[in-house]
């Protein structure tokens, strides 16, 4: 098949609440969503949640890089395998690299997502089956608590009943009494059973980290996800060294390299893959299994707003992947009447998981607006 059209759309779909997190407040999705369509009347669709503080990435940049390098490349290409979709990507990369572009990780991505949610639509097959060999019919989530009040808190938990979830990741902030409170406010609600990690989004310094780890480690902690900031190789590894308590990298880790570097100098115990900020599926996969081959799992990430394309692109990796952990599937929930609640939480449970990534990657009830369009 051949790639005869792209459009290329925003996504602000609102949120029912905001999202407070140490990095900012967000009322919105901020997604770019790609449709590359085919000759054969098969679109696939991909989506690309950038943060400049993670890969250096704006809405502005992405649907840039897609209008100005990416259109021309990709507009009448022939998709056959995924070999032909490597092919493309790095032709993209390589366009990237010489237009002096180092910021294009989340573009990329999005364009990785279209290209394979198309090419499994063509080939009447999962997506899951173009990335490996499914090896779980389950997939077990965590579930995100962001910077909210008690009472916003208390009603979070209420989703969760039912669902049979067991870990939670409580995000942190800088005062250490102020974070034995959340924890402990946690705790009494969710009770001793359920395992909590927790997330400082590199806002700490070595000192507050050691400072909240050491009053932390009482309410029985199962990880600190990126304790400091993503530069602090030598931090993240004393951190783990003195504490003895696991770390998971996010913003430290995008690209194999990075992962590599990481795993090799002893600076985390965990790797936290989000598809949009490491290039995509096809690279994602690449970095499990590299850790896979190192002995070490990994967390499935989602930034914040993500929509249905890139939870569904996530569902396919985790199928395919044995040391994958937990998955954060959640973004679903943050939004305004995007998917009946109900299935949702079946799907949370894990009844559903094989069954939803198997259903394809479709534009589900969101705002769009188009930005460009490009055909031949």
């Amino acid at each position: 098949m051949k790639i005869n059209g792209i459009d290329v759309f925003y996504c602000d779909t609102p949120f029912k609440n905001g999202y407070h997190s140490p990095h900012i407040f967000r009322m919105r999705a901020e997604s770019i969503i790609i449709n590359i369509k085919f000759d054969n009347d098969i679109s696939g669709y991909g989506e690309s949640t950038p943060r400049a503080y993670v890969t250096g990435e704006t809405l502005e940049s992405v649907a840039a890089v897609v209008r100005d390098h990416f259109s021309l490349l990709l507009l009448g290409r022939e998709v056959t395998s995924v070999n032909d979709i490597e092919k493309i990507l790095y032709a993209l990369e390589d366009k990237c690299r010489e237009n002096n572009i180092s910021s294009y990780l989340s573009a990329l991505g999005a364009v990785d997502i279209a290209l394979l949610d198309g090419l499994s639509k063509s080939l009447e097959m999962p997506l899951s089956s173009l990335l490996g060999p499914v090896v779980r019919e389950n997939i077990t989530y965590t579930f995100p608590i962001p910077l909210l009040s008690v009472g916003a808190i208390r009603e979070i938990s209420k989703y969760l009943t039912g669902t049979g979830i067991s870990s939670i990741k409580v995000l942190m902030g800088k005062s250490v009494t102020e974070n034995m409170e959340r924890l402990e406010l946690i705790r009494h609600i969710f009770g001793s059973n359920m395992e909590i990690s927790i997330e400082a989004n590199g806002k700490w310094t070595y000192q507050q980290a050691i400072d909240n780890l050491n009053k932390l480690k009482e309410f029985n902690i199962v990880a600190v996800e990126q304790p400091v900031h993503s530069s602090d190789l030598g931090g993240l590894k004393k951190i783990r060294e003195i504490t003895g308590i696991p770390v998971i990298v996010d913003e430290s880790m995008c690209t194999l390299s990075d992962a590599e570097l990481l795993i090799d100098s002893g600076a985390c115990d965990i790797l936290n893959i989000k598809i949009s900020k490491c290039g995509g599926l096809l690279k994602s996969k690449k970095i499990a299994d590299f850790a896979l081959s190192k002995g070490v799992c990994f967390q499935l990430g989602t930034h914040v707003g993500e929509t249905d394309i890139l939870d569904r692109a996530g569902q396919n990796l985790a199928l395919v992947s044995p040391n994958i952990i937990h998955f954060e599937g959640f973004s679903s929930l943050l939004f305004e009447n995007v998917r009946d609640e109900n299935n949702l939480m079946k799907e949370v449970s894990g009844q559903n998981s094989s069954e939803a990534a198997r259903s394809g990657i479709n534009i589900v009830n969101q705002s769009l607006k188009m930005i460009h369009s490009f055909n031949l």
